[in-house]
């Protein structure tokens, strides 16, 4: 990767900076310092600008230890992920185990539905059914036809 050199202002002073990082990130970097380095002098209103720049460079240490510590704490084991999983796939065997077997069966049909409904399934006409399918046979006709079937 190749190497940027960037030009930076930290505390009213340039420094020259070559590293693989993004020119805008070292910026950042930078500009996070600068900022840092502000909030020390104006709280103890010291003019060393060596003195200032190791009190930021402790409170900056404080933040990464602080974020570290919160990482550790906020991690989970693999440990502790097998006994979470352990314990899920008790709790889903359990379940199933106390499944009436009539709800297995609605439950399969349900899972199969799709392509049942898929399915075409003939419906067998009886007599009082001949006028009703007439109707809905015919009301895909056009006007005229519609006209002389009104007719019979």
């Amino acid at each position: 990767m190749d190497k940027s050199v960037i030009t930076v202002n930290i505390f009213g002073n340039e420094y020259t900076i070559k590293g693989v990082a993004k020119p805008d990130y070292i910026i950042s970097l930078a500009n996070y310092l600068n900022n840092k380095m502000s909030e020390v002098q104006e709280a103890t209103g010291l003019k060393d600008a060596k003195k200032i720049a190791i009190l930021a460079a402790i409170n900056i240490s404080d933040e990464m230890f602080e974020a570290k510590k919160s990482m550790k704490d906020s991690f989970v084991s693999n440990d502790q992920l097998a006994l979470i999983r352990n314990r899920v796939e008790d709790l889903i065997a359990m379940i199933d185990s106390n499944i009436p077997p009539e709800l297995i069966t609605v439950q399969n049909e349900a899972d199969s539905a799709p392509a049942a409904r898929d399915q075409q399934v003939p419906v067998a006409k009886g007599p009082s059914d001949t006028t009703a399918n007439e109707d809905v046979n015919n009301s895909n006709s056009g006007p005229a036809e519609k006209e002389e079937n009104d007719r019979k």
